[in-house]
């Protein structure tokens, strides 16, 4: 395993995902939470880097504040369908609820006569969520399929414990280029933590940049650096136990 360098303050803009990376999974989304000492951690890292580091997670960025709290940070919410540049600043949507309609009409018959899934309303996605109950991982596939085979202008997307749409053309690579071209970021040499597949699509714009991709665990990746879980980040990041 390939352990990835230290963080330059003067030098690296830093993108890290949020579940699986910063926080353990949980099979219930909403009870994640961040060690008080990782929060402070990244508050330092923060002001080190001159506010060069950004969340970038599927989850909306509203739902990242509450985590993170009292914190703000840049960030990019739901594949970066949600972009705030700056700590405080203004959530830019890039897509509106409205484009999902039909999907949500078809998805309610099905999902009530399969009470082992759960469906999340991002607004401007929709997750299935199967991680209480992995067998049911193909109904749920199958079932965001069909509720999406007329729309080409939405994309599918696996992840752990998931399935989920959003409308087509934006993804965490995407995202990340995008800061990248902000005042904040520019001129920086793009850092990327991550721990999915969803969260591929940075590692492999990152790597091509020239910059430092990090693979949370075992998986397949195109990150060039790995960590084995959420607490050795944590130690590369700084953060000091208690």
């Amino acid at each position: 395993m390939t352990m990835p360098p230290a963080l330059r303050a003067d030098a690296h803009a830093v993108f890290l995902d949020f579940d699986g990376t910063l926080v353990e999974f949980d099979d219930d989304p909403r009870q994640v939470a961040i060690a008080p000492a990782a929060l402070e951690r990244l508050a330092a890292l923060q002001r080190s880097h001159s506010g060069a580091l950004a969340i970038v997670s599927g989850r909306r960025i509203v739902d990242l504040d509450l985590f993170l709290a009292p914190l703000t940070f840049a960030a990019a919410g739901v594949h970066g369908l949600e972009r705030r540049v700056v700590a405080g600043g203004e959530t830019l949507m890039l897509a509106g609820p409205e484009a999902l309609d039909t999907v949500r009409a078809a998805l309610a018959a099905p999902l009530a006569a399969m009470p082992g899934l759960s469906l999340e309303d991002k607004g401007t996605a929709l997750v299935i969520h199967y991680r209480t109950a992995p067998k049911l991982s193909a109904p749920a596939l199958e079932m965001m399929q069909s509720a999406i085979a007329d729309r080409s202008d939405l994309v599918l997307m696996q992840g752990e414990g998931i399935v989920e749409v959003h409308p087509a053309g934006m993804d965490k690579g995407r995202a990340v280029a995008d800061l990248m071209q902000e005042k904040v970021f520019a001129g920086r040499i793009p850092v990327y933590v991550g721990d999915d597949v969803t969260d591929e699509f940075a590692l492999a714009y990152v790597r091509e940049a020239g910059g430092v991709s990090v693979k949370i665990g075992k998986a397949q990746s195109a990150a060039e650096f790995r960590l084995e879980d959420v607490t050795a980040l944590h130690r590369w990041l700084g953060v000091r136990a208690r």
